[in-house]
């Protein structure tokens, strides 16, 4: 059977009804006032508009549109200033909240990055379109430039940047998660989760169903069944759980969950040649949901891809830190909630398997690595910190050492020198 903690991110693409329009800005119909056309070789394209810096420019492009429905709006830009703010306009009439848009600054003018356009302290605008000709206009509203790249108006199912969620938004999302994952989402922890500090983790069937570590929310989009049981422990600084069972005859599971109340680290170990499919251990669970200024926000994949394509060995994406000994992997998944399933390969020795993962807050790559490596017939897997231990633990920087033996049982040493014998299930 496949051993995997489910590697979870509202990813860039999903089941999508409604076709997407791209409108590159460059191929402006009309411009109310002075504009430029810029080659920019990090642009859809090479080419953005700029150069509009008046109250009151306004640029209006053409677009024709194939099936009516609601879509949502994305645009592409590049802002050096730390933010602009544009109206904007469908077939001449201003769209609904987006009256007084703000656009955060991207860092230069040569970082293009994308927003999906959201009414103020709600989610996602939701703009009616007809099919045939159409024109789209933004106007400037105060008297900064932007290095406007495209507009793609597209359904609201495709995630093309991290976006705010509604009220009813969260409540459709969290209606797509397994019970107990959409209590934690929506209400907290309760008695059998395991909860300390800004860290908590409810668990269904013995295997982890969601987790929250301060303002990321993270879930398993699927109930899981295996027979397994866990207990929590607490060897202070840190808690603990643990996680064993026996899938089949011959094989076996061990996972600890390992915390000190601002951030964790997830470790898996098995034995047997199906315990991880194709020798990779897939998952750890990544962000769904991080709260910004209050609101509720889906994540979209975004760099990760980039990032994953590009073979990383350690890969953080809002608080989330994944360290591999190999280039990590990943897979673009659709269902009622998008997901990326992340592979990376664990170490190996003989038939037992590891891998590990560390969520919490972003310090330094230094800081947040993890490492694992072969010990004769163990498997260690420690936190690598280069700093004294009190130094570390002021700032939460759990350090720990995990001796896996070829037993599956573990040794459990924390930084005040504390052990814990786990004994193989």
């Amino acid at each position: 059977m496949r051993i995997a903690l489910a590697l979870l991110l509202a990813a860039s693409v999903a089941s999508a009804d409604l076709p997407s329009i791209t409108i590159e800005a460059e191929e402006y119909t009309e411009a109310g006032g002075q504009v430029r056309v810029l080659d920019r070789p990090a642009a859809s394209g090479g080419k953005c508009v700029s150069y509009w810096e008046e109250p009151g420019v306004a640029v209006t492009c053409a677009f024709e549109v194939a099936e009516a429905g609601d879509y949502c709006l994305t645009l592409g830009y590049a802002l050096q200033w730390p933010d602009t703010r544009r109206e904007v306009r469908v077939d001449g009439e201003v769209v609904p909240g987006l009256e007084d848009v703000l656009l955060p600054g991207t860092g230069t003018w040569a970082d293009f990055g994308a927003i999906t356009l959201a009414a103020p302290g709600a989610g996602r605008a939701r703009i009616p379109l007809t099919a045939g000709p159409h024109t789209l206009t933004l106007t400037n509203i105060d008297s900064r430039g932007l290095a406007w790249d495209y507009a793609i108006f597209h359904d609201p199912a495709t995630l093309l940047a991290d976006v705010p969620l509604s009220d009813a938004e969260l409540a459709v999302f969290a209606e797509a998660l397994p019970a107990t994952a959409r209590r934690l989402l929506l209400d907290g922890p309760a008695e059998g989760d395991l909860a300390l500090g800004d860290v908590a983790l409810a668990f269904s069937g013995g295997m982890m169903q969601a987790l929250r570590v301060g303002d990321v929310f993270l879930a398993v989009p699927r109930d899981v069944e295996m027979p397994v049981e866990w207990e929590h422990h607490r060897v202070e600084p840190i808690a603990l759980a643990t996680i064993s069972g026996v899938p089949e005859a011959g094989h076996a599971l061990r996972g600890v969950v390992v915390t000190n109340g601002t951030s964790f680290v997830t470790i898996m170990a098995g034995i047997g040649e199906n315990t991880m499919s194709d020798d990779r251990a897939s998952g750890i669970p990544s962000p769904l949901i991080v709260w910004r200024n209050g609101r509720p926000w889906r994540l979209a994949l975004g760099a990760m891809e980039q990032k994953l394509g590009q073979g990383e060995r350690v890969l953080p994406i809002d608080g989330v830190v994944i360290s591999a000994n190999e280039p990590l992997a990943g897979d673009l998944l659709s269902g009622p909630i998008p997901w990326v399933q992340i592979a990376w390969p664990p170490i190996i020795a003989g038939d037992l398997k590891v891998a590990a993962a560390k969520v919490g807050p972003p310090l330094t790559p230094a800081d947040t690595r993890i490492e694992v490596h072969a010990d004769g017939e163990d498997v260690v897997v420690r936190s690598s910190v280069d700093m004294p231990p009190a130094l570390a633990q002021f700032y939460g920087i759990p350090q720990f050492e995990v001796r896996v033996h070829p037993d599956v049982s573990m040794t459990i040493t924390t930084d005040a020198g504390e052990t814990l014998e786990l004994r193989a299930p």
